[in-house]
């Protein structure tokens, strides 16, 4: 089966609009909701654990169904399930914006999650299969500015419209520019060929093993800090993570038409290209969380003003990515991620021997500083993985790419939480000189991680699959 290559900018433009608002949408949600749980936990009167199922719920259907979307988007055509992803976020927002109970509201977000992966993982795919060579690159930078900026605008976003409105329109506002975007879709995207038919039945065991092994694996990771490392319930949950794993990736090699197709792993740019990305997301996502403690708890600065300094490397990254994409397309994109890990790992090693200095020129430096590495790290490594992989399987390696990303997120603020804890007896409420102590360790740990990066990323030969 060939690619429809879409031929006229103007339609080509709008193609890049559907695919970039469809990341900025669901990566908004993933942090517009967050300053507005105070709020809802009022409304309903319920405690911050009920209320952090708010988030948990949404994260948890995501990543669990990225692997079984890459899988239909290649089996039912990509654009017919990137259509039905906007429908099915756009109903689950209506139904989040509407709802009268903490428990139908969990409910609609795990529907507006199962949109939200939809929208996460066929992006990706939709982008070689139907932009021309020379521009693939740019449009990996530009969703990757997509979801700097879903992030960037998310708690100020989302805090105007609780201030002003209510907390039921960071939902509801979905709605509208939802149908919008259905439209856009509608009118510009080719129309898909004809559904793969195939003899084997859907790998229905190994979408359920997939989704349960990451439910196993997170909840330790999101509860391992209060409940203890060494708790049976946290052990247990690692040990029957590790066993369902084992499971899926055995299922998966045997079976004929599996959920994960294990032999695209033989592509070795391709395993490289994901694990650099892993390694970052780990590094970065794990930084992310530890800095915000070191500010408003050690350097005694207001939320706002910290929320200032967090939102430089967004910006950074805004800026840096659609160029360091378009520079992917005429240079060597190994190159460009080389570079930005070696950026990285300067940053992590200067912030950690200065970081006890009383000016904020140390955290400024190096929030720039990673805001350009991974503005030059991230959309080159997207195009390369795609690169990596066959065509016909774009959808498969999209959902991989999507899969590493999130579980670097998760696993990253699990071990730098583990990080900081360690650094104090008394958990996350500790001393300035206590969290001061953890950063340093975090960033070193952050280093490791980031030259990890490096290394796969060096290993990359550059090849590009047929198509």
């Amino acid at each position: 089966m060939t690619d429809t290559i879409v031929q006229g900018s103007g339609k080509i433009r709008w193609i890049i609009f559907s695919i970039a608002f469809a990341t900025f949408m669901c990566t908004l949600d993933n942090y517009i909701v967050n300053i507005s749980l105070p709020t809802i936990a009022r409304v309903f009167n319920i405690d911050i654990n009920m209320v952090s199922l708010v988030v948990i719920s949404y994260l948890l259907i995501m990543t669990g169904t990225i692997l079984l979307f890459g899988k239909l988007g290649d089996r039912l055509g990509l654009v017919r399930v990137f259509i039905t992803g906007y429908i099915i976020f756009v109903i689950g927002s209506l139904l989040c914006g509407i709802s009268s109970s903490i428990t139908m509201l969990v409910i609609s977000r795990c529907i507006q999650g199962l949109g939200g992966s939809i929208l996460y993982s066929i992006p990706s795919a939709l982008i070689p299969k139907y932009l021309p060579a020379t521009m693939r690159g740019m449009a990996f930078g530009i969703i990757t500015t997509s979801a700097a900026i879903g992030f960037t605008l998310g708690s100020p976003l989302g805090g105007f419209i609780t201030d002003h409105f209510n907390w039921q329109w960071i939902f509801l506002i979905n709605v509208p520019v939802g149908i919008v975007a259905i439209i856009i879709t509608l009118m510009f995207f080719p129309r898909d060929q004809k559904i793969i038919k195939s003899d084997e039945k859907f790998d229905i065991t190994g979408m359920f093993l997939s989704f349960f092994w990451l439910v196993t694996l997170m909840y330790p990771l999101h509860s391992g800090p209060k409940a203890g490392w060494n708790s049976p319930s946290i052990l247990i949950s690692f040990s029957i993570s590790v066993i369902i794993f084992l499971a899926f990736i055995l299922w998966e090699s045997k079976y004929k038409d599996p959920l994960l197709d294990i032999k695209i792993f033989h592509y070795k740019d391709f395993t490289y290209a994901n694990m650099a990305n892993f390694f970052v997301f780990t590094a970065a996502i794990g930084c992310n969380f530890v800095i915000p403690f070191y500010l408003i708890n050690a350097r005694a600065m207001k939320a706002d003003k910290a929320g200032l300094i967090m939102i430089i490397f967004s910006l950074v990254n805004m800026f840096i990515g659609p160029i360091a994409g378009k520079a992917s397309d005429k240079s060597s994109p190994k190159l460009l991620c080389l570079m930005g890990m070696v950026i990285t790992i300067i940053a992590c090693l200067v912030f950690a021997k200065t970081l006890y200095l009383p000016s904020l020129w140390p955290v400024i430096v190096f929030q720039v500083l990673t805001g350009i590495s991974l503005g030059l790290f991230l959309s080159p490594n997207n195009n390369l993985i795609m690169k990596a992989s066959p065509g016909e399987r774009h959808g498969v390696a999209a959902g991989i790419l999507r899969t590493f990303t999130n579980l670097g997120s998760f696993i990253g603020v699990g071990i730098f939480q583990a990080i900081l804890n360690l650094s104090s007896s008394q958990g996350l409420q500790m001393t300035p000189g206590g969290i001061c102590s953890g950063l340093y360790y975090a960033l070193l740990c952050a280093a490791f991680l980031y030259l990890l990066s490096f290394v796969f990323s060096f290993l990359i030969k550059g090849t590009t699959i047929k198509e």
